[in-house]
């Protein structure tokens, strides 16, 4: 016989016959799918496209900025849309800025502007993956 409970073996059946209703991104051809949701490279971003309604909810500077905003819209939290949007700003801006900065390094010959591009250059670059880490919360279970 098994040294497994009756009680256990049913309990463990029952989870996976149920029906656990969690979206999971998954990509399908050249976009990111979320249940009714889209997500699409675009020449700004990317395209959040809703498929009940055929419309574009947003567009987004970064693709975790797009899948939080789309897992938000499938758990029926619109409220944190704006939020997310906000942090998606400025991680593009800061996500620039850290280019900018390195395009200096790379090409100046000036010391004193090199060591300055640098230190801006870490700063920036620190900012955006705090920022990206804000994003990802909203994504993944806290």
């Amino acid at each position: 016989m098994t040294p497994y409970s009756k009680e256990l073996i049913q309990a463990l059946k029952d989870l996976v016959d149920s029906q656990i209703d969690i979206a999971i991104p998954y990509a399908k051809g050249n976009s990111i799918r979320l249940k009714h949701i889209i997500i699409r490279r675009h020449r700004n971003g990317y395209r959040i496209f809703d498929l009940n309604t055929n419309k574009i909810i947003a567009t987004t500077f970064s693709k975790t900025g797009a899948v939080a905003i789309a897992k938000v819209i499938v758990n029926n939290e619109p409220d944190k849309i704006s939020e997310i949007r906000k942090l998606d700003e400025d991680l593009g801006k800061y996500y620039n800025d850290a280019v900018f900065y390195k395009h200096t390094i790379e090409n100046t010959s000036d010391d004193t502007r090199r060591d300055a591009a640098f230190t801006r250059f870490e700063i920036a670059n620190d900012k955006a993956m705090q920022i990206k880490y804000s994003i990802e919360l909203f994504i993944y279970d806290k």
